[in-house]
């Protein structure tokens, strides 16, 4: 499949995807399974003592950057696969 069709698929792919209300659901689904996980207590935890072990003050960018290679590293592998099947099960019924 040469790269313009691929490109093309995956455009009208990610436009359905947000137009069916998909992408807003499993955002939503998303957000109450790191919740439900502890996960987002913990990021608070781990981002306040960040914080708190520096001597100067840092900035939102600072922050989001030091804090966002451990958030993305702890988000449970059952919130990720429950999400993959969703996904690929959106993939499939609209191919």
């Amino acid at each position: 499949m040469s790269s313009v069709t691929n490109d093309h698929l995956r455009s009208n792919l990610h436009r359905e995807f947000v137009e069916s209300g998909k992408r807003e659901q499993l955002v939503d689904l998303l957000r109450a399974k790191l919740i439900e996980s502890g996960w987002r207590d913990d990021l608070k935890v781990y981002t306040r003592e960040k914080i708190q072990s520096r001597e100067n003050t840092m900035t939102v960018d600072e922050i989001i950057k030091e804090v966002s290679p451990h958030a993305r590293a702890t988000i449970p592998d059952k919130v990720k696969m429950e999400l993959l099947t969703q996904i690929s099960a959106f993939i499939e019924d609209t191919l």
